[in-house]
């Protein structure tokens, strides 16, 4: 959660959405050889899943499960 005033986002959360993206970018590439396979990433945020959500739609994910 965005506990800091004047701000929309939380110090850091652009930064983890990129880090995050950049290794799924890696394990779609390690994958592309693959058939049939399913492959999760979990995602830091305690009880928040906004990286998560925000992580997913950014790359193109087919589903994001927060828990």
């Amino acid at each position: 959660s965005n506990n800091v005033p004047g701000t929309d986002f939380s110090l850091g959360s652009d930064t983890a959405v990129n880090a995050a993206m950049e290794s799924c970018d890696r394990i779609k590439q390690s994958a592309s050889g693959t058939k049939r396979r399913v492959f999760i990433v979990e995602t830091m945020g305690g009880y928040c899943g906004y990286l998560a959500t925000v992580t997913g739609i950014a790359v193109g994910a087919d589903a994001a499960y927060v828990f």
